[in-house]
């Protein structure tokens, strides 16, 4: 393990624990909260049966019908769980490089026997350890508990739904991270790569129910990735690799911006 790499890892062990925490919580409660929910289906898909169509089309069409995907996936892998995430890798994208320059810590790792290419690297190395680390609680948690909630999910579906969450993630942590390593500002970072996430989920939400938003919603990863639709009928290989591909352009763009910037 390289210098750079484990001082982040060994900073980043307070902060995680907070993620983890908040992980952990969301997926306890939704797993244990299911059979209640079980036991009340009939109301349940009343209500969703009855759900007006701007909600339906904000949360995704996999809520439109009552079951264990649309309830459990919606809070795991959409809107809340998506939310965990997404927040995680842009505030640790953004942190990367352009936290430790507001920190005033950046000169120092710049100073240290690497070049500026291998302390970029080794950054986007512990923001995806520690994104994958999430990513992997929340997927055991489930798996483990699926037996005791009476759950039924294909395990390839499980994991398709956290593959596609973990590189959804990613092209946003990707984002926030080139942003930072350019502009050297946190704040500037974390608005644009989570201002675009927000916005582009806005967008996909509203697209059915605005005829020209619909065009412009083709380019929304979240168009791409319903967590509910995913673990319920799985994924293909298609927006997985569209993702990756983005997310390695964003973070290249990144590291080769901080290679040439003028830190004086």
């Amino acid at each position: 393990m390289t210098p750079v790499l484990g001082r982040t890892l060994a900073r980043e062990r307070r902060p995680i624990i907070g993620w983890v925490v908040g992980v952990a919580l969301i997926s306890l409660i939704t797993v244990a909260s299911w059979p209640a929910i079980a036991q009340s289906s009939a109301d349940f898909e009343a209500l969703m049966t009855n759900m007006p169509a701007a909600l339906t089309a904000f949360f995704g069409e996999g809520i439109a019908s009552f079951s264990a995907a649309a309830v459990v996936g919606s809070r795991l892998y959409g809107t809340i769980g998506m939310g965990l995430f997404i927040g995680y890798a842009v505030s640790r994208g953004a942190r990367s490089i352009a936290g430790e320059e507001g920190d005033g810590t950046l000169e120092l790792l710049v100073t240290l026997p690497v070049s500026r290419t291998a302390v970029a690297v080794d950054k986007i190395i512990a923001m995806m350890l520690g994104l994958a680390g999430l990513v992997v609680l929340e997927l055991v948690i489930l798996v483990v508990a699926m037996p005791l909630a009476d759950l039924d999910f294909a395990i390839g579906h499980v994991l398709a739904a956290s593959t596609g969450l973990y590189l959804l993630s990613a092209v946003f942590g990707g984002l926030a991270f080139a942003v930072g390593a350019a502009t050297g500002s946190r704040g500037a970072a974390v608005g644009i790569a989570g201002g675009l996430a927000g916005g582009l989920f806005l967008l996909t939400g509203f697209a059915s129910l605005v005829d020209w938003l619909e065009p412009l919603s083709a380019v929304s990863p979240f168009s791409a990735y319903d967590g509910t639709v995913v673990l319920a009928e799985g994924l293909g290989w298609t927006t997985p690799v569209v993702f990756a591909v983005v997310t390695l352009l964003l973070m290249a763009a990144g590291v080769v911006v901080f290679d040439r910037r003028d830190l004086s």
